[in-house]
């Protein structure tokens, strides 16, 4: 059973469906530090004004979230992710052509909703083509895809836009989002026949037992979103023969290591020992770029935040889960994802902020990314998890 399960997680089904939305994940955070410095310069206004945008990214996704179960019940769902991807897409051509903060502020809606309505019905696909017997480690996969996915768009972005420029940002974006439309165009989904879901409900949408996670994760994401909008600092992590590394590509490095430390420290399952351990990495990662280490600059800091990151946000993941019903792991996975993304869009928010308020050094921001880290860590032991012990399900 356990050879058959792994072969069956392993499925081109599957693999397509990882792999599209690994895709959409990039095309959409590659956008994130370097919009708000474009649009500012475009439009003629600080970077405080346009960096604080990105809260109606998010507030979309929770706008059309009550709306989620219906339309995926409704309609096709691969369609429905398809065309919702396609549509943000054309969100990210209009990018280029915005001349006003109207313009801009509608675009930021209709880019937010659509990723929200993509994410929610690849997540719905994601759960419906794999073997009930292991949807707990389909669930961890998926979830992987998308930090991953984050952090390679966030790195390939900044690295794009100081090497080719903004337009080329949008290209490659656009490239991205468009190769994912064709892995989950190549899904076979069987024929569900609706259930008749109402016209809005919080089912796929939000975990009413999950509320204190989410509050935790607020501050867990909150820390990488506060450094994505620090380009000269994020750019250059090291050179080696010429080539240069962004610390989102090392952070991205320090998230896959992270499997590794997950086999040889914790075999079993122990989601308190891995989140903490997580928090203290990440902890260290933030003051190691307070106070970097002579002659290795950011790369420590880099890959201990990307492994601080692989052991949290799994087990996060993990909980939301085993706080809800059987019937709710899409509704778990999409609160996960909303905490995650209302969390990184506060951090490009306080970043901005406080470039345009308090100067262009990084140190205020890392501070605020330390004090952060160390909210979640305390929340985490001392209200979070005994939450999720006396609440767990399974």
């Amino acid at each position: 059973m356990k050879k058959s399960s792994t072969n069956k997680l392993l499925s081109p089904n599957y693999s397509h469906i990882c792999f599209g939305n690994f895709l959409l994940f990039v095309s959409r955070y590659m956008l994130l530090p370097v919009l708000p410095s474009v649009m500012a310069n475009r439009l003629g206004v600080s970077l405080a004004f346009t960096g604080s945008m990105f809260i109606f990214l998010t507030a979309a996704m929770f706008m059309v979230g009550p709306f989620y179960s219906y339309l995926v019940d409704a309609y096709k769902r691969k369609h429905v992710c398809v065309l919702s991807i396609l549509m943000m897409l054309l969100a990210t051509v209009g990018f280029t052509l915005v001349t006003t903060t109207r313009e801009f502020l509608l675009l930021c809606l209709i880019h937010g909703a659509a990723f929200g309505m993509a994410t929610t019905s690849g997540i719905t696909l994601a759960i419906d083509l794999i073997n009930p017997h292991c949807r707990s480690a389909s669930n961890v996969v998926f979830g992987w895809t998308s930090r991953l996915g984050m952090m390679t768009g966030v790195a390939l972005g900044v690295a794009l836009f100081m090497l080719k420029g903004f337009n080329t940002v949008i290209y490659i974006s656009v490239a991205s989002g468009g190769l994912g439309i064709l892995f989950i165009y190549m899904l076979y989904v069987p024929f569900r026949a609706p259930i008749g879901t109402k016209f809005c409900t919080t089912d796929r949408f939000l975990l009413a037992r999950g509320w204190v996670p989410l509050l935790n994760m607020l501050f867990i994401a909150f820390v990488p979103g506060i450094l994505i909008p620090l380009i000269p600092y994020t750019f250059r992590c090291v050179e080696i023969a010429g080539i240069i590394f962004p610390f989102f590509a090392v952070m991205g490095a320090g998230f896959f290591c992270s499997v590794l430390f997950v086999k040889l420290f914790f075999e079993k399952e122990n989601i308190l020992g891995q989140i903490v351990s997580g928090l203290v990495a990440m902890i260290v990662a933030i003051s190691l770029l307070i106070f970097p280490i002579p002659g290795l600059g950011m790369i420590p800091a880099a890959a201990l935040l990307g492994i601080g990151l692989g052991l949290v946000t799994p087990e996060f993941l993990l909980m939301f889960v085993k706080l809800s019903q059987h019937c709710q792991r899409g509704t778990a996975n999409t609160t996960h994802l909303l905490a995650w993304e209302a969390g990184v869009s506060l951090g490009v928010v306080a970043a901005c902020y406080l470039t345009a308020h308090v100067g262009a050094s990084p140190v205020v921001p890392y501070r605020m990314g330390l004090a952060s880290a160390l909210i979640a860590l305390a929340f985490f032991v001392f209200i979070t998890y005994p939450y999720f012990k006396k609440k767990k399900i399974r």
